[in-house]
């Protein structure tokens, strides 16, 4: 198989299951490629150049790996070493220069995860008593790609880093920030009737999924891997243990209709229909 810095690391995988120990002994970072459920989402997003950025190495790095392994490189795509550039692919400089001034707000959320719970809302409130000028520092242990999307959607510019397995996501918000993006109104709360209701008006075949007990973030990645396995027309059914506000604007942007049925603090159904 030919492939060059834009191909995605899903295809490496597919091609040859040997890539998933290769990139770990790049960096360890890349370990998370070892659990069935993240690597279906999170390689599916990477290229090997946003892996190797990822891993702060060149290109390079990753190609020689991966020639060991059987893939041929399309030479044209290689690119001349660069020195000193470990992570600028992914710098913002505005950001980079709020943070040397020290107006950095810093909010851990490996606390919230560990007990297995959902910092979404705690988040949103420390970008909402930002200070003016200010960058709102998420500290957590991996990218967390949904979060990002949905306040990138809301006018702030982000910048994400990862040192020693622990990745610092970055968020600011200023005059040259790009203009909120709508997200299509797809999300239905209802009651739990009107649940069951639009349930049965399904034609297709309804699957089930219980992600209460995982931990986070497999539920995510567990329902976009059903997603994924559906037959057009067929319908998810999920049963939750909150509002996966993470997931929503996911959903909204992959075109699918989203019913949403809160039992208790515990309990929530979701319908998910295409």
């Amino acid at each position: 198989m030919k492939i060059n810095k834009n191909t995605k690391i899903s295809e490496l995988i597919k091609e040859n299951e040997a890539t998933i120990e290769a990139i770990v002994s790049i960096n360890a970072h890349f370990k998370k490629l070892r659990n069935p459920l993240l690597r279906k989402i999170l390689a599916s997003r990477v290229t090997i150049d946003d892996a190797a950025r990822i891993g702060k190495c060149e290109v390079d790095v990753f190609f020689n790996k991966l020639e060991e392994i059987g893939f041929e490189i399309e030479k044209s795509t290689s690119e001349p070493p660069k020195k000193d550039i470990a992570m600028n692919n992914n710098e913002n400089q505005e950001i980079v220069t709020v943070i040397a001034s020290g107006k950095v707000t810093s909010l851990d959320v490996r606390p919230a995860l560990a007990q297995g719970n959902d910092p979404f809302k705690e988040i949103m409130g420390a970008l909402k008593m930002l200070q003016d000028g200010y960058v709102l520092e998420i500290i957590n242990t991996f990218e967390p790609t949904p979060l990002i999307k949905i306040i990138n959607s809301k006018g702030y510019v982000s910048m994400v880093k990862n040192e020693d397995e622990v990745i610092y996501t970055y968020f600011f918000k200023s005059d040259e920030a790009a203009k909120p993006i709508a997200i299509p109104n797809l999300v239905f709360k209802v009651t739990l009737k009107e649940l069951e209701i639009e349930k049965l008006k399904c034609k297709k075949e309804i699957h089930e999924v219980d992600v209460r007990d995982l931990e986070m973030p497999l539920p995510m990645v567990t329902i976009l891997n059903k997603l994924e396995e559906l037959k057009q027309g067929d319908v998810l059914y999920v049963h939750h243990k909150k509002v996966p506000q993470y997931l929503l604007p996911e959903l909204a942007q992959r075109n699918f209709k989203t019913y949403i049925a809160e039992i208790d603090d515990e309990n929530v159904k979701l319908l998910i229909c295409q």
